[in-house]
């Protein structure tokens, strides 16, 4: 994985190990292709979850899939990953886009457990 470039994965469909490896790589050196919806950002908030904690969830090796990675009609991969992090049980509903050339996230929302 090159610093520089995000982790490209071309399958299909999108596997959910290679799903754990794009938003790893997203976490821990593409930070800026991580972006939160406003409902997500108000659910931080709310909910006392802060954005380090999302990425450590990203990047732990043991948090695992409420919902395995799925295409969207618009050809985007949605899923739930949930994981511990400070303590706190965390579900991410998100979606990963371009995941083939260009990868980002989005954050749909945060919900404690």
């Amino acid at each position: 994985m090159s610093k520089s470039e995000p982790l490209k994965i071309v399958e299909f469909p999108l596997t959910a190990r290679s799903a754990k490896l794009i938003l790893r790589d997203l976490a821990e050196n593409h930070t800026n292709r991580i972006k939160f919806s406003k409902h997500a950002r108000d659910r931080l908030s709310q909910r006392d979850i802060t954005i380090q904690q999302v990425l450590c969830i990203f990047k732990s090796n043991s948090n695992r899939f409420h919902e395995q990675p799925h295409q969207t009609a618009g050809g985007d991969w949605q899923m739930n990953i949930e994981g511990i992090a400070s303590g706190d049980s965390i579900r991410i509903p998100l979606v990963l886009r371009k995941h083939e050339d260009d990868p980002s996230v989005l954050v749909i929302t945060v919900i404690s457990i």
